[in-house]
């Protein structure tokens, strides 16, 4: 078994330069995942020039070429949740924030010139309980009439239908979403990005920063050699999601990293998987600690991830959780080869909204996927660069939203195995009442 990404067998991560050219910048850009290559081709096309995107990794080594490769555009709230925390005005804005995600994903995966695997198949979310079920309702309920088409119920005698399994109590059929291949759709960012003139470093850490008249001066740190290098540029983003170091802790105090855990199995018969998860579907649940699981792009392998541990742990100890989440699921494979176990930072908010806009220093940021941030984060990139233009209108929505934080918390988050043992309790409890 490998301990890195399956997708990564087909787009491994690519190098960006090495010499940092100090010289020649007037955009820096900590983070080359979705977010901050969005953004730099926002930029780019807009006619900017002397854009630099930097980081520590190669080029979306970090969670843009790890996750699920799942497309969609749905908000972990409801609006009436939305409008008690930012109200009604804001919420709404932010609901069209999300709405707008994956029809503007879309968009921009069609100015690509690479593959990306994209599959518009449709999505499942198994109810765990009644009650999930009944959530479920009233979400397909609240949407106007022609958005309803998209949702279809599927009762308890119905779920085989999506997905062949005895653990969910219904399930709601998305047919507007999809998948993509994660590694290869973030390789085609910056083959974009660098076709329009941005220049892409690889092996620079970003150390922190100090504010001057004409902008601010990043202070770059090389991974391998230990050099240092002072850039100046006129405007700076920070698009590093679950990977925010101790050198920017007005966002640490804000963002809880929390390890997500994949395995891959070999090849299984292709008629078999079919009858498992008809239609290659993406398929998530309701529960609190989550299944999310696939079908290779070739349909031949069961991708399966989840929170198996709330504890950093090596790949083989996650491997041993998803594997028991994947029987448990689907019994018809135990005892089957996994091929790969990895796993990757994903980013919370205490809120569980994506948030952007500018920190205290005047530096730009774009933080929390939330476990959704294909489609999510290649938006909020664009809308950032928006904003990084002064286009009237852009402060609206997520941006600028109030970015709540935690408390005595400096970024460290000690207190997830406890928050891991209590969403197991409340999963088992909601089963055992239901």
């Amino acid at each position: 078994m490998k301990t890195t990404p399956f997708w990564w067998e087909a787009a491994e991560p690519q190098h960006g330069e090495r010499g940092i050219d100090t010289g020649d910048c007037r955009i820096l850009i900590v983070g080359s995942g979705y977010t901050g290559l969005s953004a730099a081709i926002t930029l780019a096309e807009a006619g900017e020039t002397g854009i630099m995107v930097i980081d520590a990794m190669r080029i979306g080594e970090g969670a843009s070429s790890r996750n699920g490769g799942q497309i969609g555009n749905g908000a972990k709230f409801t609006p009436a949740q939305a409008t008690a925390r930012f109200g009604e005005k804001r919420a709404r804005e932010i609901m069209e924030d999300y709405a707008a995600s994956m029809p503007f994903m879309l968009g921009r995966a069609a100015t690509l010139a690479d593959p990306i695997d994209l599959d518009l198949c449709g999505s499942v979310v198994g109810a765990h309980t009644r009650k999930d079920m009944a959530k479920l309702h009233e979400l397909r309920d609240r949407l106007a009439p022609e958005d309803r088409k998209n949702y279809e119920i599927l009762d308890e005698g119905q779920v085989r239908r999506a997905v062949k399994t005895g653990i969910y109590r219904g399930a709601m059929i998305r047919h507007d979403q999809g998948s993509i291949h994660p590694a290869k759709y973030v390789r085609a960012l910056a083959n974009r990005a660098r076709a329009l003139g941005v220049r892409i470093f690889t092996g620079w850490r970003f150390s922190g920063a100090r504010r001057i008249a004409e902008g601010h001066v990043a202070r770059l740190v090389d991974v391998q050699e230990g050099a240092s290098a002072d850039v100046r540029a006129e405007r700076m983003l920070l698009g590093v999601n679950g990977y925010a170091g101790p050198e920017v802790p007005w966002l640490r105090r804000r963002t809880i990293p929390v390890q997500s855990y994949m395995i891959a199995t070999e090849e299984m018969p292709f008629d078999l998987l079919e009858r498992l998860i008809p239609g290659n579907r993406m398929v998530g649940d309701t529960k609190h600690v989550l299944y999310y699981y696939r079908r290779s792009p070739d349909g031949k392998r069961i991708l399966f991830g989840g929170r198996a541990r709330f504890r950093n742990s090596t790949e083989e100890q996650g491997a041993a959780g998803l594997r028991r989440f994947m029987e448990h699921t689907f019994p018809e494979t135990r005892g089957v080869a996994l091929s790969h176990a990895w796993h990757g930072n994903v980013c919370f908010a205490l809120d569980f909204c994506s948030h952007a806009g500018r920190m205290d220093d005047g530096i730009y940021y774009v933080s929390c996927c939330n476990g959704g941030g294909i489609s999510n984060q290649t938006h909020l990139g664009h809308r950032i660069a928006e904003h990084m233009l002064g286009r009237p209108g852009t402060d609206r929505g997520v941006i600028g939203s109030h970015f709540p934080k935690l408390p005595f918390y400096n970024g460290t988050p000690w207190f997830l195995p406890m928050v891991g043992t209590w969403y197991r309790f409340l999963d088992r409890s909601a089963r055992w009442f239901d």
